[in-house]
């Protein structure tokens, strides 16, 4: 029986397109053929019928079943495709892209924990054929299938798809862990920040989700998910998510985070007070937490509470030190408190740490224009202006333009 196995593997070997020729004199060859045809044109419900015909007649062909499996999944039949996809794995444990097809599958199905197991088996697994293909549709393939192979993006999707897992399962830690290790194997795919950004919201990284978010919208400025997402983090989330946080607060479970992220909705729907309630309690319950900080020193910066705003950012900068937000806030609080010698120090310092940050220079240099000092308000302001700030040109041209052209 082995070596009927291995004899079916060879004949695939050799199957059009990804496989090569089929060897004509076997038998049935022509039905084969035409199964290969139609599963690589994507006509897949007659791949479907033709492949059930050949398996019939060959219940141990392992490509076989992992095409029809394929087809089976395309046609929506999730069922039959983890059957096939598990037929095969019980024929041979070894075929590597059968364990993360199968755990796609799983994923759809909703088998969260399943599904994990089969992704971890394919990353210990020693790829198979290295042309062997795995069709797939992404997000915004709008219909479109697409291939993959075991040696091109399959490890970091496997990455992902456990990342996925974990998150439905409320595992937002180990999502981001796994979304990371997506993104070391390819990041260069907006679906995987998106994600990542998706999880940071669930755990109350609402600055680390925004980073996320706009990383994707880099490599796409038109990903949908990550717009939608980036909407959501700074909105401070949906009122579903209120709801489940005041329950959480209700029923005395909360945590930082949860005193956090509902303060950070509270903030981004007019409630400052509420907010800062919140944020109090999240700095009691975690005063390693920097963000609390950083929130509820913005809240205080609109209600012109300089002092306290400055003790928030600082507090803040003295667990992280390198932070640009952190010193762009307090050097803005110092700024419209009328401590501009204090705030230039700490714009001066943001571009230290950012040479490419915008905000610094242009920040820097309306002190500056305030200090009188006009010669380098106006190279501050140019640069920020030729690092794309449209604000920093116009007060460059109304401040810097006419002496300029002197």
């Amino acid at each position: 029986m082995l070596k009927q196995t291995v004899l079916l593997i060879s004949l695939f070997n050799l199957l059009t397109f990804s496989y090569g020729q089929v060897d004509s004199s076997a038998p049935n060859a022509a039905l084969l053929q035409d199964a290969i045809e139609a599963f690589d044109k994507q006509q897949w419900q007659q791949a479907e019928m033709l492949l059930t015909n050949w398996i019939s007649t060959h219940p141990r062909d392992l490509e076989a079943y992992w095409m029809r499996g394929q087809a089976f999944e395309r046609l929506s039949n999730l069922d039959r495709a983890l059957a096939d996809f598990s037929s095969l794995l019980s024929i041979n444990p070894e075929f590597a892209e059968a364990y993360f097809a199968r755990g796609r599958v799983r994923f759809l199905l909703k088998q969260y924990e399943p599904a994990i197991k089969d992704f971890q088996d394919f990353l210990v697994t020693p790829p198979g054929e290295t042309t062997r293909i795995i069709y797939r549709q992404g997000a915004g393939d709008q219909g479109v299938s697409q291939i993959m192979t075991a040696q091109s993006e399959n490890p970091a999707q496997a990455y992902y798809h456990l990342g996925l897992c974990s998150f439905e399962l409320g595992e937002f830690d180990l999502a981001v862990d796994y979304f990371e290790s997506a993104l070391e194997n390819d990041p260069t795919n907006p679906d995987y920040y998106s994600e990542k950004g998706r999880a940071y919201i669930r755990i109350g990284e609402n600055m680390l989700a925004i980073s996320s978010f706009e990383a994707a919208l880099e490599i796409n400025p038109g990903h949908l998910p990550a717009k939608q997402g980036l909407a959501q983090v700074k909105e401070g989330g949906d009122l579903a998510l209120l709801e489940q946080l005041d329950q959480v607060i209700a029923d005395s479970i909360a945590n930082g985070q949860t005193y956090k992220q509902r303060g950070f909705y509270r903030m981004n729907h007019g409630d400052s007070l509420g907010a800062i309630e919140d944020f109090t309690a999240a700095i009691g319950l975690d005063e390693f937490d920097t963000e609390s900080y950083y929130y509820r020193g913005k809240i205080y910066t609109g209600k012109k509470s300089w002092k306290l705003a400055e003790r928030d950012f600082s507090d803040a900068l003295l667990l992280e030190d390198s932070n640009g937000a952190y010193y762009l806030g307090r050097g803005q609080a110092r700024y419209l408190a009328g401590d501009l010698d204090a705030a230039l120090a700490d714009f001066i310092q943001l571009i230290a740490n950012d040479p490419e940050n915008p905000a610094g220079y242009y920040h820097q240099g309306i002190t500056l224009q305030r200090l009188k000092r006009i010669e380098e308000a106006c190279s501050a302001l140019l640069k920020a202006s030729e690092l794309g700030m449209i604000q920093a040109k116009t007060v460059w041209e109304k401040v810097c333009n006419s002496k300029a052209q002197q």
